[in-house]
């Protein structure tokens, strides 16, 4: 009798972010095509069920250890991507609990005083001191622990100070990829090896090409796209980035639209706390000349196909941009660092570097005139090397 191959996959798909969604879809799909057998398991930190907007149903974390001690057959943990690392317990409440998300504001002062990611813990009845850093040696039923498209080009020196026994945690990691050098740069300073790879979502076209994607979007989404492929700009920004700059974008992206004889498409990808690209969006909307279309209500294959379409995608986010380049689409990105990272390690030359919020005009200048070869070999290259990622996961996760 064949051994049974038990594949827990666990990260942040208990929340409606598009980048976190598309991991375990994204991990699924690359290990069916090696044709062997397997019990994958999907788990958040509470029990979730996004399939409305394209994601995977979760069970909660205590689910999720009694998986790891159930043992029977071949066990493997895959922490599916993001920054995962850093992550505490009081920043994923903050997403997942209302009553902790109106008390945010205060967090500052109380945790001078009292243990908010102790307390977090205890609320979502967390065994380890960081949600997704778990020390193999309390999970002596697995076999193997997989770290799949991590990032960290963020990570703070204090956490390791305020978690002793966080570096020597993941040096235990059987398989670490990350998708930056900057996160391989900052943890090789601890002692941490890790093989950079880029980011999984890489390989969404493969998975998912415009003809599928077509029979799964909403009929508005549809029918813009017929009516504007390849005419228009997809904007997003997340909120904080926006704050009190929403008339100097509605500036750019008037002169955007006007000298590029582009139409504009709005279309949040971050909505999780934190996020809240619609907030923004709304607040900038008011002073454009331009009349954008708006797109609010999505699934992630929305998402997916109005960047697969656009003329140029511009944005804050990480897996707007790699979802731009997945469909060989000029991507400008715009201020935050982890994208920094990103571009600066695997984007076309041209583009390999984000853009501030007063030269969004300037950076669609430039991407316009990117070099499609350049795009497609870019895209190439990553699908490669992401597959390349996933040989050795399966060789791993796969009896």
């Amino acid at each position: 009798m064949a051994t049974t191959n038990r594949i827990l996959i666990i990260g942040a798909f208990d929340r409606y972010n598009y980048g976190d969604l598309l991991f375990p879809l994204i991990i699924e799909k690359q290990l069916e095509t090696y044709g062997r057998d397997f019990d994958a398991q999907f788990f958040g930190l509470v029990n979730s069920d996004l399939q409305a907007v394209g994601g995977k149903p979760t069970a909660d974390i205590g689910a999720f250890y009694r998986a790891c001690a159930a043992g029977g057959g071949h066990t493997s943990i895959i922490v599916a991507g993001g920054e995962a690392i850093a992550v505490t317990w009081n920043s994923l409440l903050l997403a997942l609990n209302s009553w902790f998300k109106r008390t945010h504001r205060f967090h500052h002062r109380i945790g001078k005083v009292f243990d908010l990611n102790n307390f977090s813990r205890w609320v979502l009845g967390g065994k380890t001191e960081l949600p997704f850093v778990f020390p193999k040696a309390d999970f002596g039923r697995v076999d193997q622990l997989i770290y799949n498209s991590l990032g960290g080009s963020e990570l703070d020196p204090v956490l390791f100070s305020r978690f002793p026994q966080l570096a020597d945690q993941l040096r235990q990691v059987d398989f670490f990829a990350v998708r930056d050098r900057a996160t391989q740069e900052k943890l090789a300073v601890y002692g941490i090896q890790t093989q950079l790879y880029p980011d999984s979502a890489i390989l969404m076209s493969k998975f998912f090409p415009k003809t599928v994607l077509s029979a799964r979007v909403s009929s508005s989404v549809r029918k813009y796209v017929a009516e504007k492929q390849g005419q228009y700009i997809f904007f997003q920004v997340k909120n904080s980035y926006a704050r009190e700059k929403e008339q100097l974008i509605a500036r750019q992206l008037d002169r955007i639209a006007t000298e590029t004889d582009s139409a504009l498409c709005f279309c949040p990808i971050g909505k999780a706390l934190n996020h809240d690209d619609h907030l923004a969006l709304q607040r900038i909307a008011p002073y454009l000349e331009t009349t954008p279309a708006v797109f609010d209500e999505v699934n992630i294959w929305d998402i997916m196909y109005l960047i697969a379409n656009a003329k140029v995608y511009v944005g804050t986010s990480l897996h707007g941009a790699i979802t731009a380049m997945s469909y060989a689409v000029p991507y400008v990105g715009v201020e935050v660092t982890k994208l920094n990272s990103y571009l600066g390690t695997w984007g076309i030359e041209t583009l390999s570097r984000v853009v501030p919020l007063n030269e969004l005009y300037a950076g669609v200048q430039v991407a316009m005139q990117a070099d499609r070869q350049a795009l497609d070999l870019s895209l190439k290259k990553q699908q490669g090397a992401a597959e390349a990622a996933f040989d050795s996961i399966q060789q791993r996760v796969l009896n």
